[in-house]
């Protein structure tokens, strides 16, 4: 037997709604600021604050006594560009809502991000007099989408960038090289016996050893060049602005170099593992990433199967 459905009470007549006077509806009004979860703000036309309730003063740490009188830049954070703000003035002072993102700081110096809608407020006669300003806080989803954006475009294991991530600089290397007329060299580089490390030591003990090569690796490059790790025991380095196939040499030499010295994979355990490097340079061994990759990656495996560690440049290719 299906319980009894719950009766509907009709509505009330309009002499008889309880609903709120002038007065009462005020003070609902002036509760539901001062109570809300979101930061509220008022300024004149000039952008000085009139106004800012609870939740403002508890994010940003101003008590209201220093925020009144002041203007916004109170808590600008400096992370935006100058064409930011006079689009949203623009927008304002032409009596239109703005909705956009802030970067801002506390008083303690902490960088927040909020999501933010500004609204003029005008008297009977139409003129704006004030301008109100709801903003929610969405720090934590910022920090989150960062990471994420990071996790897809690096590795987890090395820290380095991924194969998305170095074929995405790969290209922007390629078309400023275009417009300069310069050089740049991929170089392709896999590690010998690294199946030795993982079936005598344990894949925990490979992970120890790859991302240590990896730290290593950056000590043989510029702020400028890219390392990455492609998967597994093969990683690639980036050169921009090439002037020599010397220079590249010097920096195949010194990369294999710092992949020789031991690694502790656990207390008492090193390792040693060599390398084999092939060489691709722009414009010389290809016009494309992928043609310039696929020829350091022959280069890479002639080393391989000729003496096992060493470089090789792709024009050298037998």
């Amino acid at each position: 037997m299906s319980e009894p459905r719950p009766t509907v009470p009709p509505f009330l007549p309009a002499d008889e709604n309880p609903g709120l006077n002038l007065e009462g509806s005020l003070r609902l009004l002036i509760k539901a600021v001062e109570q809300s979860p979101v930061s509220v703000i008022i300024t004149d036309t000039r952008g000085f604050i009139q106004y800012v309730n609870p939740k403002f003063t508890e994010l940003m740490g101003y008590t209201r006594e220093e925020a009144i009188g002041q203007t916004p830049r109170l808590i600008k954070g400096g992370y935006l560009p100058r064409a930011f703000y006079e689009d949203m003035w623009k927008t304002l002072l032409s009596g239109q809502e703005w909705h956009g993102v802030f970067h801002n700081r506390t008083k303690s110096g902490a960088l927040v991000w909020e999501v933010a809608s500004i609204s003029p407020i005008r008297d009977e006669q139409g003129a704006i007099t004030h301008f109100v300003g709801v903003k929610e806080d969405i720090t934590e989803l910022k920090n989150l989408q960062e990471q994420m954006d990071h996790m897809a475009r690096h590795d987890q294991l090395t820290g380095l960038a991924n194969r998305f991530s170095f074929t995405d600089r790969a290209q922007m290397a390629l078309a400023q090289a275009r417009r300069r007329n310069a050089r740049f060299a991929i170089l392709y580089l896999d590690l010998n016996d690294f199946k030795r490390v993982n079936d005598e030591h344990g894949h925990e003990a490979g992970d120890v050893l790859l991302a240590a090569i990896g730290r290593r690796l950056q000590v043989g490059i510029r702020e400028t060049d890219t390392l990455a790790r492609m998967g597994g025991d093969e990683f690639t380095v980036l050169l921009t602005d090439v002037d020599s196939d010397e220079g590249v040499a010097r920096v195949a030499t010194l990369l294999i170099e710092q992949i020789r010295k031991p690694v502790e994979v656990r207390p008492g355990v090193s390792c040693v593992v060599g390398a084999a490097i092939g060489i691709a340079i722009f414009p010389d061994d290809g016009q494309a990433i992928d043609t310039l990759l696929s020829r350091a990656d022959k280069a890479l495996y002639q080393v391989k199967h000729q003496r096992r560690s060493g470089y090789q440049f792709a024009s050298m290719l037998s």
